[in-house]
């Protein structure tokens, strides 16, 4: 018997299958027609809207360090949005999402946009330090603006902010000429501005490198195609120490003023500090006008460098260098004595001495301890104004010191020849009376008068200040005579140690010195400086020099409008000296280790 197999449900499942699949393949051509047919002309505009983009690389700065290796400059990570204009269909639309999430104000926008210096295919910084919550609003509406990216970036971070904001300085955005002069730079990139930052810039600023990506029609990106890494800055140490640059900022309080203090054996500065400062974190990014404008017109001048850009009458301070003119030029006796009797008429003029009474008979060094004026002015008209202006150009008066050659002001020695050639006018005889006692056509700057005093406190020798790295040349020979530099600084130790000394009240700390008042305006008879409304009262100066047996330390400090010099800047030079004297008892020799400078890491994305 014959058995048979039934395939007719086989069969029945066959034509269920080969119908599911021809529908399936039918409903797949379908779709395809409607992409490609329907669909096509949008959807092959899209996938043309993929494009190549470039987005830069900044090269991280150098960090900044001080002479024991602490922290002064660094670059901490941030976030940016960058803009790629001719991306943006609706750029106003786009600047109202920036400022509706706080990134970035409607004006400072569209300003940016007609700032942009340069073609529309390059991104545009449009907003930076961004928060997280920015930056994820900004990441979940990235198909609604594709022209916006978030990146991760650097941002200068000044770690003792007003502290050290003259001497370390701020950055600024690059100008259109620089970035044409340079292809290395890049259009938003940062560079420095003032003080070691820009003096420095070449030296701590990067190499900026690129990354070309392949970003979707939504800005998603989709794949590098190619990477240039960036190269960082080099690291730099400074000679400041910024515990006594701390020290004289906390001395200084709410003055107006500066301080400088350096060792007279090299020039190696270990404070610049000018007062009132500014925060330089504000620089660190767009800066408004508002903001801008409000710093320009700060009646106290945060923004001057009164260090390096201050001139200032140098009062007292004056005479330890033209006692040495004296001396040198054979005028003077140590022992030859003057009688003051409180003024000396001159020039058919009278001309008065600090101390209305006087003080007697005062031969050289007592005239230097108590700063007799009478003794001063008859020593101008013995040495008269161009043997003044030749000794003082000697000791680096009227001389920028180096320090900032792109900041520091000159100082001023008037001569007859100035005053004919700026003035227009003769050179009264009557103004070299003034010029002994820093009076008159007589300028200084805090940083020239610190060098100045290193001469004194070394042994004679020039020295040029620095802050990065000694200057390559031989060690100077002295410019005065050893016995009678012996004289003047003997006389200058009576200023804070002799009982009648003008610093008499600081004479528990081993240092020698000058006090010096300036006057800003002059005063009528009988008018006293401390009744005047402050912005007219005299300057207040004191120079000094430590230990006085083999000194290390100079500081230069004066007070503007501060009245008398030893009650006001003689106290922050002490507490200066101080700080540093004990600063040496503890390291036992005052030689700087070397700094850990620790290398910018990369946060470029």
């Amino acid at each position: 018997m014959e058995l048979r197999e039934d395939l007719r449900p086989f069969r029945r499942r066959t034509v269920v299958l080969f119908v599911f699949v021809f529908a399936a393949l039918g409903l797949l051509h379908l779709r395809l027609a409607d992409l490609q047919v329907v669909d096509g002309v949008e959807w092959r505009n899209l996938a043309k809207n993929n494009r190549l983009r470039r987005l830069p690389l900044p090269g991280p700065r150098g960090w900044i360090y001080d002479r024991r290796g602490r922290v002064l400059a660094e670059n901490i990570p941030t976030w940016e949005v960058l803009l790629f204009p001719n991306e943006a269909d609706e750029v106003d639309a786009t600047g109202v999402f920036l400022a509706r999430i706080g990134v970035s104000d409607i004006s400072t926008f569209h300003q940016r946009l007609a700032e942009r210096r340069i073609g529309r295919m390059a991104p545009l910084v449009v907003g930076e330090s961004l928060s997280w919550d920015q930056v994820a609003t900004v990441r979940s509406h990235q198909s609604d603006y594709p022209e916006l990216a978030v990146v991760n970036r650097f941002r200068r971070h000044y770690q003792y902010g007003e502290l050290t904001a003259h001497v370390v300085g701020h950055l600024r955005p690059v100008s259109k000429s620089e970035v044409g002069a340079d292809p290395h730079l890049e259009p938003d990139a940062m560079i420095g501005a003032t003080g070691i930052e820009a003096a420095e810039n070449d030296f701590i600023a990067g190499t900026s490198g690129e990354r070309w990506v392949m970003a979707s029609a939504v800005g998603r990106q989709l794949g590098v195609v190619s990477e240039s890494e960036p190269t960082p800055g080099n690291d730099l140490g400074l000679t400041l120490d910024i515990e006594l640059q701390r020290v004289a900022a906390e001395a200084f309080g709410d003055r107006a003023g500066a301080v400088v203090a350096l060792d007279p054996r090299s020039g190696a500065v270990r404070v610049l500090y000018s007062a009132p400062s500014f925060p330089p974190g504000v620089f660190g990014g767009r800066l408004s006008r508002s903001d801008w404008k409000g710093l320009l017109e700060n009646p106290a001048h945060p923004l001057q460098n009164r260090c390096l850009q201050g001139m200032y009458p140098p009062g007292s301070t004056i005479k330890p260098f033209l006692a040495l003119a004296g001396l040198e030029e054979g005028l003077i006796d140590p022992e030859e004595t003057v009688f003051c009797n409180g003024s000396v008429v001159l020039h058919r003029h009278r001309f008065r001495c600090w101390r209305r009474g006087g003080h007697g008979f005062v031969n050289l060094e007592r005239a230097l301890t108590e700063s007799c004026d009478v003794y001063f002015y008859l020593l101008g008209q013995r040495l008269g104004i161009e043997e003044m202006a030749s000794w003082l150009n000697r000791f680096g008066f009227g001389e920028r010191t180096g320090l900032d050659p792109a900041f520091e002001a000159k100082g001023l020695i008037g001569t007859p020849e100035w005053s004919q050639q700026v003035r227009g006018t003769p050179w009264y005889p009557g103004e070299a009376v003034s010029v002994s006692i820093g009076q008159g056509p007589v300028l200084t700057t805090v940083v020239q008068l610190a060098r100045a005093y290193a001469i004194l406190a070394n042994g004679g020798r020039p020295v040029r200040p620095y802050l990065v790295s000694p200057p390559r040349a031989p060690r100077a020979e002295p410019i005065v005579d050893p016995e009678h530099l012996a004289l003047v600084d003997t006389a200058l130790e009576g200023v804070v140690h002799g009982p009648r000394g003008t610093a008499r009240s600081l004479g528990a700390i081993p240092m020698a010195g000058k006090t010096g008042t300036a006057q800003v305006v002059r005063l009528q008879e009988g008018v006293d400086s401390k009744d005047l409304p402050p912005q007219l009262r005299h300057h207040a100066w004191f120079a000094a020099w430590a230990p006085l047996d083999r000194p290390e330390l100079v500081v230069a400090v004066i007070v503007e409008h501060g009245g008398d010099g030893g009650s006001t800047a003689g106290p922050i030079a002490g507490k200066v000296v101080e700080a540093f004297l004990r600063q040496r008892t503890q390291t036992g020799a005052d030689t700087p280790p070397t700094p850990s400078n620790q290398p910018a890491s990369d946060a470029s994305g």
